[in-house]
């Protein structure tokens, strides 16, 4: 069943004006990213950015829902005010139903593609889906109007690897470090383990915290005895916890998200040279200085080693400017 939250009955059900995006605009704002970023990017961030437009619509409306029943019972009025098609509802169950468009705005727009298009619509869904819900959710598209198909139908399930903060068991020793809540800091080191140590002294004292990693996560968890802590592995593979390094959004959404979910918490975030060797610098400097004002929002802690050899003097500076160096004796 859908109910407002008790405590916010009294507001207002809308506290920020949406706009509907008309379809010529969206059409060029695709077009825009495929020239900027690529198409593969490009997917992505439409996919993203309307995740965040469905989200935000919901939370700006306070409405829960206790199973997917309830949010199959609101879901397609809610959907009539976005402006991108009307949709029917069918095999809903309790991990997630399938939405059809006979008519696609998005589809529209697009015109005829090899596979289907509508990265946008479908974010936007599994936006909406997840703010409805305690759970996030994902949207994948399996038949497209772009593509000749009848009519464009999304699968809207339960995401799998979703970040979820978990609470490692407490020690009974003091913590060893202490470190002001809402800093960005760099450690300078060749190899990682004093970040870790870091990180660990954290966690086993009540913090939640998010493990961003060069290496393969079950090597991390066995290392370091972590059962509970989320872990993302920057890494190509086709994994579910893998993290392209090319899609520093992606990445950020998902510390975002983190931080707005746990509480104490800490992100480690383990290579820096990495993202940059895959990305480029400016990129990475950028995707820090996001992260680290996301931080300072949430009075995190983030803990960022990095190994001072592998950039130059000017670069290393520009890094140390936006962080924090923490110098720890061995």
């Amino acid at each position: 069943m859908a109910e407002l939250r008790p405590e916010d009955k009294t507001k207002p059900v809308l506290q920020t004006a949406f706009f509907i995006m008309p379809g010529n605009a969206l059409r060029s704002l695709r077009d825009e990213l495929q020239i900027s970023t690529g198409e593969k990017m490009s997917e992505g961030i439409l996919y993203r950015y309307g995740f965040r437009c469905g989200e935000g619509q919901i939370q700006n409306m306070d409405i829960v829902c206790e199973d997917m029943i309830s949010i199959s019972e609101v879901l397609p009025g809610l959907w009539g005010s976005v402006g991108l098609g009307r949709i029917q509802l069918k095999d809903i169950s309790d991990t997630g139903m399938t939405v059809i468009f006979k008519e696609s705005i998005e589809a529209n727009t697009v015109g005829q593609n090899q596979k289907p298009s509508c990265d946008f619509t479908r974010g936007y869904l599994a936006g909406m889906a997840s703010a409805l819900s305690t759970k996030a959710f994902t949207a994948i598209e399996t038949e497209c109007m772009a593509k000749g198909d009848l009519v464009c139908s999304h699968k809207l399930t339960i995401a799998k690897g979703e970040v979820i903060p978990g609470q490692e068991a407490e020690v009974k020793t003091e913590l060893k470090y202490k470190l002001e809540r809402g800093t960005s800091y760099l450690v300078e080191e060749d190899s990682p383990d004093k970040s870790y140590d870091i990180f660990v002294d954290i966690v086993t004292h009540g913090g939640q915290g998010l493990c961003i990693t060069r290496d393969y996560p079950e090597k991390i968890r066995r290392m370091y005895n972590l059962k509970k802590t989320p872990i993302l592995w920057l890494s190509n593979a086709e994994s579910e916890f893998a993290i392209e390094p090319v899609q520093l959004g992606k990445l950020y959404h998902q510390i975002e998200d983190f931080l707005k979910k746990s509480k104490d918490s800490a992100v480690l975030l383990c290579g820096i040279e990495y993202i940059i060797t895959q990305n480029n610098y400016t990129s990475a400097l950028k995707f820090l200085q996001l992260v680290r004002d996301q931080i300072s929002i949430y009075d995190s802690l983030l803990i960022s080693p990095i190994s001072p050899s592998t950039l130059n003097e000017r670069d290393l500076k520009m890094i140390e400017r936006e962080m924090r160096v923490l110098n720890i004796t061995k």
